[in-house]
């Protein structure tokens, strides 16, 4: 089986599985959240040399309740601080990066991000991109702002060392939805695109593999 080596999720459909369990949303994202874990194991267990994932849309975050955004924050110290204290970073080589607008999160919030960055920074083998309070749209507008700024021609690979994320995915995985929804619209213009119609706390390491599989069927042609 060919693995691709970069994978983009969306794993969509936390809150909606939440629902339909009798469960608050952010009991829908916990769950999420160790899914999320244990996809990324399958992926590197696999051959993957890069995730990438759509932890919170710039659009979705304005939208939350205060008492969800509440649960998300804490959610999100608790991850991060299992990433500085996890043996399997240091184990699978394990270079995180985040990406989005974290202008408006808590100051602890922010410098857990800092000192997780600055702890895997060494580390090259894998690397794990979290998008939160992100923005396809933004990203690019702030790239070419800084393209503009900067007095270098506007070619497609000064552009790209502009954005935040300057890695193109193989394979774009969305799940419980058909639609890109503002995610790497520069970078996945060339990518695979496989849409799963189950919950992301549903989905399995089957699903997974299904996915690689497609991928495997089809032609990457780059637009000719």
């Amino acid at each position: 089986m060919n693995v691709p080596k970069h994978i983009a999720l969306i794993p969509d459909g936390n809150r909606r599985w939440a629902k339909v369990h009798g469960l608050r949303p952010w009991e829908g994202h916990k769950v999420g959240i160790e899914r999320f874990k244990e996809l990324l194991d399958w992926c590197y267990d696999l051959g993957v040399e890069e995730v990438t994932a759509y932890s919170l849309s710039k659009e979705n975050f304005g939208k939350r309740a205060q008492m969800e955004v509440k649960a998300l924050f804490k959610l999100y110290e608790d991850g991060f601080r299992e990433l500085l204290t996890s043996p399997r970073v240091a184990q699978r080589e394990l270079n995180v990066k985040f990406a989005g607008d974290l202008s408006g999160f808590p100051k602890g919030l922010k410098d857990l991000v800092k000192e997780v960055e600055t702890n895997t920074k060494k580390f090259k083998k894998r690397k794990l991109t979290l998008c939160i309070n992100y923005s396809g749209r933004e990203e690019i507008l702030q790239a070419a702002d800084r393209l503009a700024k900067s007095g270098k021609p506007a070619t497609a690979k000064n552009f790209e060392s502009f954005l935040e994320i300057n890695s193109e995915p193989d394979l774009v995985i969305r799940t419980a939805e058909h639609r890109i929804s503002n995610f790497l619209l520069w970078q996945a213009a060339y990518s695979e695109i496989y849409f799963s119609p189950k919950m992301f706390p549903d989905f399995t390491k089957q699903d997974l593999i299904d996915a690689i599989g497609q991928y495997n069927k089809t032609e990457r042609r780059y637009g000719k």
